[in-house]
């Protein structure tokens, strides 16, 4: 019995001394497929096993075991600027990560494709700071953990003039629910925050006129708010902004 999906690659892993474990990403979710012989015969799935790869991959139900067997693969597309540029080679690496240590439920089509079509953008773009964020906050929106904006998340008043900001509380609380720690934000602050999850490309995204320090701000707090939320403690993402800083 065969199946077709269209998948993103996560991982692979040596699971004797000629297959792999291939982690794969659907919009139905998390896939784990035994690639028979890929360790020995290159060829039949070169460059094709790469992290964050986007492959139509044809699957057969194995006579015995428990992993689905990975029969052939039809590239749809891969990053060629990774292999030529250090930097899109860090961000690639840091949003496999993410999604290897985080997607487990379910994505549905229009979330899937979503993402597909933001690693080909950034693929096809000089990276910026700014496409972090927007990967963090939609993915964050994607698991339903994005920021509550609009009323306190603690008693649902909504702020009129002084917005506090609490990143384990979930979003913005009201001046009589600020626990110690939250953070007072600005109306142009909260205004970007609220754009952010309207906003659906980076070309949308390279377009907000906003200041260099209120953009600097929210980008520090989504990140926070990411790994937070999350729970996480990415390998990858220190030598990435090291590296994004570097490149200004």
């Amino acid at each position: 019995m065969f199946s077709v999906h269209h998948a993103l690659v996560l991982d692979k892993r040596k699971t004797n001394e000629i297959d792999f474990l291939v982690d794969l990403l659907t919009p139905q979710g998390r896939l784990r497929v035994l690639a028979k012989g890929a360790q020995k015969s290159r060829r039949r799935f070169l460059n094709l096993l790469e992290d964050l790869t986007y492959l139509r991959v044809h699957l057969r139900k194995p006579f015995k075991g428990i992993y689905p067997i990975l029969e052939s693969a039809d590239l749809l597309f891969i990053s060629e600027q990774c292999r030529v540029d250090l930097l899109k080679f860090y961000f690639f690496s840091y949003v496999a990560e993410i999604l290897q240590e985080t997607a487990y439920g379910p994505l549905g089509l229009r979330d899937f494709y979503f993402l597909v079509r933001v690693l080909k953008e950034i693929d096809e773009r000089p990276l910026k700071l700014v496409y972090k964020t927007f990967f963090e906050y939609h993915w964050l929106r994607i698991q339903g953990l994005k920021p509550y904006l609009e009323s306190c998340v603690i008693c649902g008043t909504q702020p009129k003039r002084i917005f506090y900001f609490h990143v384990p509380a979930g979003g913005v609380v009201c001046i009589n629910c600020a626990p110690e720690g939250a953070r007072i934000l600005e109306r142009e602050q909260i205004d970007l925050l609220r754009k952010l999850v309207r906003i659906d490309s980076l070309k949308s995204m390279e377009e907000l006129n906003i200041e260099p320090l209120i953009k600097e701000e929210v980008t520090n707090l989504i990140e926070e708010f990411f790994l937070y939320h999350l729970d996480i403690e990415s390998k990858a993402l220190p030598i990435l902004k090291e590296q994004l800083c570097s490149y200004g």
